[in-house]
């Protein structure tokens, strides 16, 4: 079970933090999230994140790199790594000359550039661990 507490997650093993204030983007990543058995905790702005945050002790934390009145949201994704240990990724209409020119942001961070698919947003979260087996098995037969 995720550090959230068992009377909040029941069956969830983890808790995901979701900055993003665009309402149907929000909606779209809860729903997927929820479907996948995660507990989403809603935030629409960077005090609702930090009071989010400190109250349920989530693992990962998706933002949306301009939220509220943060116009960077590095500094909350510093905080967050900083303060509470969670793992933080970036979903963005920004383009990548725009993140790359905060003083904050570092080449390793994990980005998703809006718009995306659902299925660029499945591989984004929910990265395969390992490679798919190749088509001819033999080679590991021999």
């Amino acid at each position: 079970m995720g550090r959230c507490g068992a009377t909040l997650c029941g069956m969830y093993q983890t808790t995901i933090l979701l900055v993003e204030d665009e309402p149907l983007i929000a909606l779209d990543l809860k729903s997927e999230l929820e479907a996948r058995g995660y507990l989403p905790l809603m935030a629409a702005d960077v005090q609702d994140a930090l009071r989010l945050a400190a109250r349920h002790l989530p693992d990962i934390a998706i933002l949306n790199f301009h939220t509220g009145h943060m116009p960077d949201g590095m500094a909350l994704a510093c905080l967050l790594r900083t303060r509470y240990l969670m793992k933080v990724l970036f979903i963005t209409g920004a383009r990548p000359q725009e993140l790359e020119a905060s003083a904050d942001f570092y080449a390793g961070q994990e980005v998703l550039y809006k718009p995306f698919t659902r299925r660029q947003l499945t591989q984004f979260l929910f990265p395969e661990p390992f490679p798919p087996f190749p088509e001819n098995r033999s080679a590991f037969t021999e």
